[in-house]
């Protein structure tokens, strides 16, 4: 050691500290030395002269060495104390070194001193460090723990099995649980079966890859709630690089996919309003040609060919207009549809016949789709809503006209590709475009673009909801989004979604769509809309059935119980006055178990469900319908193997 070493001598006058002087000075070690005789002087020269080392001798007629370490411990003082032993060590010696006494030596072996002066520093220092990096780590852990037993975000460790080792109080607002009741509990245990496949896969990407991974799925509650999680998970390593546990940090976000949803249904009824002239004029033109028709049909009933002819160009508008109206109907779903495979090539086609009245003619409205563009998994209904919203935003940056692009293509990402977009793992990827040259936006705006309720639009020009309602659906769609802009160079946001290997089919279209499937069954048809009823009676008695009719639900329970034969098919419009038809299956149950029933319904599949007909065995018809699909779809419904219990009961 370079620096001096303060040394302080506790010992009665005599030869002894020359010795030790003398022993210290051959080792060439750098000390200054002081000697003290009695507790006085002792407790003076631990202040003054500061000591690094105490040398006591264990034979002093003042006060002995016990004292001396007692001393120190009442006046806190941190100093190494070395026993000096004329002889084998006494009783007092021994108790010393057993209450705190670093080392001892004897005085016939001085040649041993500077080592073990050496020693007993260099033990006290290392003593120091552990205490102040002891010291540090709970100063360190008390912080952690703060956080954690503070924060409204969920923060728990699982061991490489997946078995929780900690868990933070905010446990119990998020799902019920106290901590104690999941130490050692599964993890995958609480995740909902459909999206545990998908965490595990993150869990050992995070673990492959030792990175930071974020994943949404369903946790369920104690008392069996599912919440809807955000959780960041990454892993600790040990020195070999295996993980041993895993951090996860987990955010509640049912309240706000609550709130999603409720915003996205806002903005489909925007949409709805901004669709509703440009519909308005397409309806016009069909309805025109349909009362035309049906005029000439009226003039040319002597050429049956004439009128099969015209009577076939009245089903066509008919047609389109039903089309037109399931496309209305869409966007004003309140519930989110299941995905289904997608050609999206077929669904910009859809959206440009729609938009391009609603887009105006000082805009150039281009549209480029890639052939054999493949496939997505999303819901029609919202990836319809994506490109309205997108569109919409787009011919409002060109307040005096411009250009709006329309673009689908597919591309393969690696871990060479930019930045841009985010978060996607390497794979095939549909791309969706939509580009404009209008004022374009600055970072400031950009950075703030898919933040719900913020808009650039005047007040009372724009809710502020579109994008973000955008970023959400194609969030939930396994995809991202990107945007490019700058101002006055226009805007282009691509929109990616995997692409899948399943073929999209349009739907079977067989020969003898035509014919209309027969029957013998006896069927209730219960119809409030006379007409409707009429057309359903005739089709089915010139097929073969056997129809009862009734106006409305209370006809149908006075038919039912006068009726003593077998009734096979209780065909019912879902909404009716006085009693609906969730209502009337519901009565029936008890009087007819076998009967079988099919739901007649000119609403959605999601307005359906708020009436109560969700159940998985109920069958639907949607209205209109072609005396085609209704012969086939009553004998489907007949045909199913017979349950216990009247399908659609509750």
């Amino acid at each position: 050691m370079n620096r001096e070493i303060r040394i302080l001598m506790l010992e009665d006058v005599g030869a002894g500290s020359e010795l030790v002087e003398q022993e210290l000075s051959r080792a060439q070690v750098n000390f200054s030395s002081k000697h003290v005789e009695t507790r006085e002087d002792y407790l003076r020269e631990l202040v003054t002269f500061a000591p690094d080392v105490i040398l006591a001798d264990s034979n002093l007629s003042q006060f002995n060495s016990h004292e001396a370490r007692r001393l120190l411990e009442e006046q806190n003082f941190d100093i190494p104390i070395v026993l000096v032993n004329s002889s084998i060590p006494d009783e007092l010696a021994i108790e010393s070194l057993n209450e705190g006494v670093d080392d001892d030596i004897l005085k016939c072996s001085l040649k041993q001193l500077p080592a073990v002066v050496l020693n007993a520093l260099k033990k006290k220092e290392l003593e120091q460090k552990k205490e102040k990096t002891e010291t540090a780590l709970r100063r360190k852990e008390d912080q952690y723990r703060l956080i954690a037993e503070n924060t409204s975000d969920l923060i728990c460790l699982v061991d490489r099995n997946g078995n929780f080792i900690y868990v933070s109080p905010s446990v119990q607002e998020v799902l019920g649980y106290r901590p104690e009741e999941l130490i050692g509990r599964d993890f995958f245990s609480l995740i909902h079966p459909d999206d545990e496949e998908a965490v595990r896969t993150v869990f050992r990407e995070s673990s492959l890859f030792k990175n930071r991974q974020t994943t949404e799925y369903r946790s369920q509650r104690k008392g069996g709630e599912w919440r809807s999680l955000e959780s960041a998970s990454s892993w600790v390593f040990d020195e070999r690089g295996k993980p041993q546990r895993a951090v996860i940090v987990s955010r509640d976000l049912t309240d706000r996919k609550r709130l999603e949803e409720q915003l996205r249904h806002s903005q489909k009824m925007e949409a709805v309003g901004n669709l509703a002239g440009g519909l308005a004029h397409d309806f016009n033109n069909l309805l025109t040609a349909i009362i035309g028709f049906t005029d000439i049909l009226l003039t040319h009933t002597n050429n049956p060919e004439k009128v099969r002819k015209d009577a076939e160009e009245i089903k066509k508008a008919g047609e389109r207009a039903a089309a037109l109206t399931r496309q209305l109907l869409a966007f004003s779903r309140k519930q989110v549809l299941q995905p289904k495979v997608l050609d999206l090539n077929a669904a910009v086609a859809n959206i440009h016949k729609m938009m391009r009245r609603l887009i105006g003619e000082d805009i150039d409205f281009v549209v480029h789709t890639k052939p054999d563009l493949g496939a997505v998994r999303a819901d029609p209904g919202q990836i319809e809503q994506v490109i309205v919203n997108l569109i919409i935003n787009a011919r409002d940056a060109m307040p005096r006209g411009g250009k709006l692009t329309l673009e689908t293509s597919h591309v393969e990402l690696d871990d060479t590709f930019p930045s841009q977009p985010i978060n996607l793992m390497p794979g095939n990827y549909v791309v969706l475009a939509v580009s404009d040259t209008g004022c374009g936006m600055d970072a400031e705006t950009q950075s703030h673009l898919f933040e719900p309720f913020f808009t650039t639009k005047e007040q009372g020009k724009g809710t502020g909801l579109g994008l973000s309602t955008v970023y959400g659906i194609v969030k939930q769609s396994g995809g991202a989004i990107s945007v490019e802009s700058e101002l006055g160079s226009g805007t282009s946001f691509k929109i990616y979604l995997p692409r899948i290997g399943e073929v999209v089919t349009a739907g079977e279209v067989a020969k003898g769509s035509m014919e209309l499937a027969r029957g013998s069954e006896t069927i209730l048809l219960v119809e409030d809309e006379e007409m409707v009823r009429s057309l359903v009676r005739n089709v089915l008695e010139k097929n073969g059935y056997k129809v009862l009719e009734a106006a409305n639900g209370w006809d149908a329970l006075r038919n039912i119980k006068e009726y003593n034969g077998e009734i096979h098919l209780v065909m019912t419009d879902l909404v009716m006055p006085q009693m609906g038809g969730r209502e009337l299956v519901q009565r029936l149950a008890c009087l007819r178990t076998r009967t079988k029933v099919l739901y007649m319904t000119g609403y959605t599949d999601d307005s359906a469900e708020h009436r109560g007909a969700s159940d998985v065995d109920t069958a639907f018809i949607q209205k209109p319908f072609t005396p085609a699909t209704l012969t086939r779809k009553v004998r489907e419904v007949l045909e199913k193997k017979r349950k216990a219990g009247m399908a659609g009961s509750g």
